[in-house]
């Protein structure tokens, strides 16, 4: 036996060694019926032989022995454990404290703070010293407007009118010698900002709930309202697949729908608000309502703001950029409008080759998407004065179409929809004709070309002419121009149906976008009549070519203003469904103003004999009444609109400096249905030229103007009250 052998080898005298028991063997000594020691982790079997100790503790086994060491070892794992876990929980109570004391609240219920991505769209930063004292610097705007901006064409005329007194030794311009006056940087300065204005904006962003949303029904009001106005003058945003995604927003509580999108959407209820015809609602309120959507569609995406890495996202600044032409800030479309035609570039809108990996649907979203893109950036560089953002060459992709399986019935009827397309291509294919008078005869907005000669300039203009003429006869029936007595003929006739009222619409738009055109091509030959005024260096040649060949485009461009004048006049004054054909009210001022820019310059242009002749009565006579219609259009577009206002005192004080208070009633001045004189002040609630700071203009009126040279002139006593018996003629 085995016990016996161990006690005889024991010593003599020796107390007998009993063997100790193991409560469990590991399973590589129970397979290979070894002792076990029992030693763990690992015992010396396994340890000596390398294998894989593993104790397995019987099923059956109720009361199993363990060793101190091996839980010495587990509660020391465990206090490992706790420890860390402590040190994470008080971070996290730390970070949650700090977070607190930020004023961050949850998506939910509470507010969420404004990002500062882009500065320029939602507030400006002060600087800070070394001891954390705020010092308020002066702030200033600038930025180049080129020859087809308003501000350009008003300063040659403030150098005209200077001229003439300069010559007269009544006293010295005001202006200086500055050259052709063909584009230049202007600077707006402005008063440091107050620290408490720097306060309440902080405020009213922490009060802004960035995921509210109106009533579903008002929500659903105004997406049809969008979809029925401007969605259907810029038709890249397809109404089904918009309203799937807002049906599953609110099937889903708001709880999977993309920031993206939701930023879209409040773009969409903010241009819906924006572009309300004015009415009983004063436009300070519509302003004010639309403007919380802006912020809130700014602070969704205003993190991703620089990436733009979907087509939805290129609708979302595509949106922005016209929206922002409505505010006090329109200089910002610029830049906004910059980060659409760059994303719109990564994602390849532009490239047919890039489409074909998309499905019809997706290709013509694309497709439609990269033409607003094209529109906006001719807009803005005709307003502006500034190269454009998108070469001509690269728009090679054939125009949008319309689509048998693109159903839009759940907003509009698809006879009206498909209309809709065609009034887009019909844009597009007009204001590719802007892109060449601005090469030919602005040279692209770049300063950087000698001024052309008269014999050039005419020569681009006919040539243009024949070019317009032909885009003219293309358009479909329903898209033909119109006039202000076709409107007064049918002002008694409500439509009879969408198709017809949309019709007129389009018409009327399509025809203010083609007047303003030609305004444009024809507006360099006024220049150089206006700059020839009161000018002791002319060059005789080129005036007897102007006189003999220039004459004829300077009464088109007046014709053109006049008829542009009209026709916002009699939808304007119209109560009836007439009123509802405007388009944004912002694209049809601009208009306004600039024609009644035009016609100013006429008629300070014919105060020369010596340069315009004396066959010019007739034109005259018929041109003085517009400013008067102009003004009296601007205000029945509405009250408590800034930019609406700053624009028509501006145009009262011009037209008060060439038709002084005396001369009213010799000049056989209009009066309106009402027996009110045009452009008069009707309403206790009109803000009169007083109201306004006009020195700085400021930045933010730069399509129209930003020019303090001609309120100088203005502002001057007698320096305007010249001889106005060219008026009688």
């Amino acid at each position: 036996m085995e016990n016996s052998a161990v006690n005889n080898n024991s010593p003599q005298g020796a107390p007998a060694t009993k063997r100790r028991r193991v409560a469990l063997a590991c399973d590589s000594c129970r397979t290979r019926k070894s002792r076990c020691d029992g030693i763990r982790p690992k015992c010396s079997l396994c340890n000596d032989l390398g294998f894989d100790c593993v104790y397995t503790p019987p099923t059956t086994s109720t009361n199993v022995i363990v060793q101190k060491d091996y839980i010495h070892g587990l509660e020391g794992r465990v206090k490992i454990l706790e420890d860390s876990l402590s040190t994470v929980k008080n971070d996290l109570n730390g970070l949650a404290s700090h977070v607190r004391g930020l004023g961050s609240q949850s998506r939910t219920n509470e507010e969420a703070p404004r990002p500062e991505t882009m500065p320029g769209l939602a507030g400006t930063d002060d600087s800070v010293d070394a001891m954390g004292t705020i010092s308020f610097a002066k702030e200033e705007d600038s930025g180049f407007f080129g020859p087809s901006s308003n501000i350009v064409f008003i300063r040659h005329l403030c150098r005209a009118i200077a001229r003439v007194k300069d010559l007269r030794g009544e006293m010295p311009s005001p202006l200086g010698d500055k050259g052709l006056y063909e584009g230049g940087f202007v600077n707006a300065s402005r008063p440091p900002t107050p620290a408490t204005q720097q306060t309440s904006r902080a405020t009213s962003s922490d009060r802004t709930n960035i995921f509210a949303l109106p009533h579903q029904s008002e929500t659903w009001e105004l997406i049809q309202r969008y979809f029925a106005d401007t969605g259907l003058l810029f038709p890249y945003i397809y109404p089904p697949t918009f309203l799937d995604t807002y049906n599953q927003m609110i099937r889903d509580n708001s709880t999977k729908v993309r920031r993206t999108w939701l930023g879209l959407l409040n773009m969409v209820l903010a241009m819906a608000t924006i572009t309300t015809v004015p009415g009983d609602t004063q436009a300070s309120a519509r302003i004010k309502e639309s403007d919380i959507f802006y912020q809130r569609a700014l602070n969704l995406c205003g993190n991703e703001i620089l990436r733009g890495t979907s087509v939805e996202y290129v609708q979302y600044l595509l949106l922005m950029g016209q929206y922002l032409q409505s505010t006090q800030k329109s200089v910002q479309a610029w830049t906004v409008h910059g980060l659409a035609a760059k994303a719109a570039l990564q994602l390849g809108l532009h490239s047919r080759e890039a489409s074909k990996a998309f499905d019809a649907l997706e290709r013509e979203t694309r497709k439609r998407t990269w033409y607003g893109c094209v529109i906006l950036d001719r807009t803005l560089s005709m307003t502006f004065g500034r190269p454009s953002v998108i070469p001509d060459n690269y728009v090679r992709l054939e125009l949008p179409a319309n689509h048998g399986n693109l159903d839009t019935s759940a907003i509009m009827d698809n006879e009206t929809t498909d209309l809709s397309v065609s009034f887009f291509n019909s844009t597009i294919t007009l204001y590719k004709q802007m892109w060449n008078i601005l090469e030919l005869l602005y040279g692209q907005n770049l300063g950087c070309d000698t001024p052309l000669t008269v014999s050039e300039a005419v020569s681009h203009v006919f040539t243009m002419e024949q070019n317009l003429f032909s885009w003219e006869k293309t358009l479909p029936e329903m898209l033909r121009p119109t006039s202000s007595a076709r409107l007064k003929e049918a002002a008694h006739n409500d439509p009879k149906s969408n198709l017809e009222f949309f019709s007129w619409k389009f018409r009327v738009i399509l025809t203010l976008r083609y007047l303003n055109v030609r305004i444009l091509l024809h507006r360099p030959i006024l220049v150089k009549f206006i700059d020839t005024c009161g000018s002791s260096d002319r060059d005789t040649d080129e005036l007897k070519l102007l006189q003999q060949i220039g004459m004829n485009s300077m009464q088109i461009c007046t014709n053109c203003a006049m008829e542009l004048i009209d026709l916002v006049h009699t939808f304007m004054s119209d109560s009836g469904w007439q009123r509802n054909l405007q388009g944004a009210w912002w694209f049809t001022l601009y208009y306004t103003f600039n024609a009644s820019l035009v016609i100013l310059g006429t008629l300070w242009a014919c105060r020369d004999e010596s340069v315009v002749g004396s066959s010019t009565s007739t034109l005259v006579s018929n041109a003085k009444i517009y400013p008067y219609h102009a003004i009296s259009a601007l205000l029945k577009m509405g009250t408590g609109n800034r930019m609406i206002d700053r624009c028509r005192i501006y145009l009262e004080r011009f037209n008060c400096a060439l038709n002084p208070p005396g001369h009213l009633k010799q000049a056989n001045q209009p009066t309106d249905t009402d027996g009110t004189t045009p452009g008069a002040s009707r309403a206790t609630d009109v803000p009169i030229a007083s109201e306004f700071d006009f020195s700085p203009l400021g930045m933010e009126f730069g399509e129209f103007m930003m020019d303090g040279d001609l309120l100088t002139l203005l502002n001057r006593p007698g320096l305007l009250t010249t001889d106005t018996s060219f008026l009688h003629r």
